[in-house]
């Protein structure tokens, strides 16, 4: 799904529709004076948010990151920087300036809403949702999208400096969790903030510089991540991990099952994951292998559990293990425990 395209500043100022840049591939070096960034979220990088999607680097109807790997999709032109859960954004989850400018456009009052396919056509043309738009040094811009409905506190010809905060994530436009997507360009080509000297066809090593100057951020490339995860007394879905209230709904020693559930982003092709609860007494009570991945995955969801036995559940501490391998070597785990 395009998130994010536009085909001009003026239209967006006349129409409230955001640019396109035409040039989203094989830029090169950028200018020998790049600009610098700063982090454009009041969140932890690798703690409470994450990347979910980078700048897409192919030119053909498929897609890859600058690290050759499936974090993006098609034409994608910036960088989705994703928090775990809706009740996290509604708490409110601060948008930074990126950079010193000044404010080149901005658009509110649309509604947060997850975009769907019937509704779609609602934010045709204003896919961005609410934005803001920023100019800054030697034809240097930044775009930030899908902010929370009334929240923007910046308006056109305001000047202002990088971590001056602009408003919040939020839901607006054509997107599916929330999430900033943030675009950079010079001189209207997209460039990538993290892979700013992308040749292309590479594929940038682990620690390539970025245009990020925060110096206690890690921004390291990072897949397969366990993005939320927890017990719930039955069945779960998508939805309910998505609206973050799972927490009321942890079991006790009364409950009629015990279910186990990861959300994970970055998932490669063939990755086998492995996902067990572990009994009081250190024995497996449920476990089970699933099938390689045909393709990769920039989001999945899977859950365990179980009914209560006839002999009721056992007092104790009852864990959680899932695993990720590449059917060869192990990628990543996590453990959780539940007692009661």
């Amino acid at each position: 799904m395009r998130c994010c395209s536009f085909n001009s500043i003026l239209a967006f100022l006349l129409s409230g529709v955001f640019l396109v840049s035409t040039g989203l591939f094989d830029k090169g070096a950028v200018a020998a004076d790049p600009l610098h960034l700063t982090f454009p979220l009041e969140c932890t990088m690798g703690g409470d948010c994450f990347v979910q999607n980078y700048v897409d680097h192919d030119p053909s109807a498929g897609y890859r990151d600058f690290h050759c790997g499936a974090l993006t999709y098609d034409g994608h032109d910036g960088t989705d920087f994703r928090i775990p859960s809706i009740k996290i954004q509604k708490q409110g989850v601060i948008v930074l300036a990126a950079a010193d400018g000044k404010v080149k456009a901005v658009r509110d009052g649309m509604p947060d809403a997850l975009l769907t396919s019937a509704t779609k056509a609602d934010v045709a043309g204003e896919e961005c949702g609410n934005g803001v738009v920023i100019d800054h040094r030697d034809g240097w811009q930044t775009q930030y999208c899908h902010m929370a409905q009334g929240s923007i506190t910046v308006k056109p010809g305001n000047r202002i400096l990088h971590g001056t905060p602009i408003g919040r994530v939020g839901l607006s436009g054509a997107t599916e969790f929330p999430h900033l997507h943030l675009t950079v360009r010079h001189n209207g080509e997209i460039v990538d903030p993290f892979a700013p000297n992308y040749i292309q066809g590479s594929c940038s090593e682990q620690r390539a510089p970025t245009l990020f100057d925060d110096k206690d951020i890690t921004f390291d490339y990072r897949d397969r991540i366990v993005l939320n995860f927890g017990f719930v007394d039955g069945p779960v879905t998508g939805d309910d991990i998505e609206l973050g209230e799972l927490k009321s709904r942890l079991p006790d020693h009364g409950s009629d099952a015990i279910v186990a559930y990861v959300r994970v982003i970055g998932l490669k092709k063939d990755d086998v994951q492995t996902f067990a609860i572990i009994g009081p007494d250190g024995e497996p009570i449920i476990k089970r292998e699933f099938e390689p991945l045909a393709a990769p995955k920039a989001q999945n969801f899977i859950y365990i559990g179980l009914k209560k036995p006839k002999e009721g559940w056992k007092l104790g501490i009852y864990s959680a293990i899932y695993s990720i391998s590449d059917g060869a070597l192990p990628k990543a785990n996590k453990w959780f425990f539940l007692q009661f």
